[in-house]
């Protein structure tokens, strides 16, 4: 691995130089190293790198003696986040361009997150008076915020030109707000509402920040990760399963809701069970079932519950005796059998974890067409979970036979053993660049980042 590094990093020095040929090897290492620090100099808790920033401030011209202290920055830094990088098995007659490129993290979003950060420093420094037009706004208004709205989504790279539509809201910039919305995770309605508008009035340079500490906080997870996975990133609501490192599904989900919330954890999915029986955690009978129940006795038998004592008999009682019972402290456990009306879905996916928390199926897919997807009570809903099932049995499960025979059973709860179990890493990381070049945003739906107070 360290020989492919650093052929990597002489291939890419070799690569830049080419590119930058009227440019002088220093001027462009120097140039690599200080943008690196200044996205890393974002980040909060990071005061070493701020002040190594502002000590460049007076000049950025290179010096031996400058580089090698930005260079000794930055090496401690990826160390302390676990972070291997070429630099370390670098020869010593390297040059000054392949050091610098040797400090870059080795992932294809780094130069394009770089770029990003660089464009909205900049942008920092242009006027960003805030949008405030006193009302929603829909294509075919005219309005006077109009013209501030096309200039900001051109500014922010959801306009490739400006176009002559004066104070209209036209087709054009409807497209364009669509666009806009889609990449911070809106309802790509084009209505300009308060949501839409609390993105548009963002400051540049808090968009940096966040760029970088999810930059940051992915590189380093994923340095961890394995060749075959499951990853669930709560503020995307997305799932994705990569196998030998090649990614073959991508799902939305639903997580938990901001005041009970899905945890952040790693494990292993060691199960997948068919038409899995729910038992009903106490927490979720108390705040969500009891309710219902108090209102409609006849609840449980309509969605298919079963009620035990805790000595594995079942219970019953007439729908007004349910209902008084649902008023004092349910002295029963729940269970909903598999079927239609089951929580679960048709398939549940196993890990162990100390929150009680799983992947699964649900009935309820117009869910997943909703923007804002933090709607359970912290398990994660999968919308293709009969697609990673599928998946999971014809290369995972130890019994693809019985797996096979038992496809056409709805009723009958199976647990079918993975033949070793597959990591899952529920993450959160609001900000990346993806594969297409475009800033992605997403809400800090349970509140982890605090507010920047200072954006100069």
């Amino acid at each position: 691995m360290a020989d492919f590094r650093l052929l990597l990093v002489l291939l890419c020095g070799l690569l830049v130089s080419v590119a930058h040929a009227t440019e002088p090897d220093d001027d462009t290492a120097w140039k690599t190293l200080t943008e690196q620090l200044q996205m890393l100099a974002l980040l909060p808790e990071q005061e070493q790198l701020r002040v190594a920033m502002q000590s460049l401030a007076d000049g950025q011209s290179y010096s031996l003696d400058k580089q090698q202290t930005v260079e000794q920055e930055l090496a401690h830094f990826w160390q302390q986040q676990g972070v291997v990088l070429p630099f370390s098995v670098l020869p010593k007659d390297a040059t000054a361009l392949q050091r610098a490129l040797a400090l870059e993290p080795q992932r294809p979003e780094y130069q394009p997150t770089v770029n990003r950060i660089q464009y909205l420093l900049w942008l920092q420094q242009q006027p960003w008076p805030e949008i405030r037009p006193g009302g929603w706004l829909r294509p075919g208004d005219n309005h006077a915020a109009i013209p501030q709205i096309t200039q900001r989504l051109l500014w922010l790279g959801d306009l490739s030109h400006y176009p002559d539509n004066g104070y209209d809201y036209t087709d054009a910039l409807a497209t364009a707000v669509r666009h806009f919305q889609g990449r911070h995770g809106l309802k790509q309605d084009a209505v300009i509402g308060s949501q839409t508008l609390r993105w548009l009035n963002i400051a540049p340079k808090q968009r940096a920040i966040w760029l970088a500490q999810s930059f940051v906080a992915e590189t380093r997870y994923r340095e961890q990760l394995p060749a075959s996975y499951i990853l669930v990133n709560v503020p995307a609501y997305e799932l994705q399963l990569v196998d030998a490192g090649t990614p073959v599904l991508q799902s939305r989900v639903v997580v938990g809701l901001p005041n009970r919330q899905t945890p952040l954890l790693q494990s292993r999915i060691s199960s997948v069970v068919l038409n899995p029986g729910w038992h009903v955690p106490r927490s979720i009978l108390r705040k969500d079932l009891l309710p219902h129940i108090r209102k409609d006795g006849n609840y449980l038998n309509q969605k298919d519950f079963r009620v035990f004592d805790y000595q594995g008999h079942q219970i019953e009682q007439t729908p007004e005796q349910w209902q008084q019972l649902a008023y004092g402290r349910f002295p029963y456990r729940v269970v909903q059998q598999p079927g239609v009306h089951s929580a679960l879905g048709r398939f549940k996916f196993h890990f162990d974890n100390s929150f009680d928390v799983y992947l699964h199926d649900t009935p309820e897919k117009q869910l997943f067409n909703r923007a804002d997807r933090a709607l359970s009570s912290g398990c994660v809903r999968v919308e293709k979970a009969d697609e990673l099932a599928q998946w999971l049995g014809q290369h995972w499960v130890r019994d693809p036979r019985k797996w096979h025979d038992m496809q056409q059973d709805f009723q009958t709860t199976q647990w079918f053993a993975l033949t070793q179990p597959l990591p899952v890493y529920i993450v959160y990381w609001t900000a990346w660049v993806d594969g297409q070049g475009t800033a992605q945003f997403r809400d800090d739906v349970y509140h982890k980042f605090s507010t920047v107070v200072d954006l100069r």
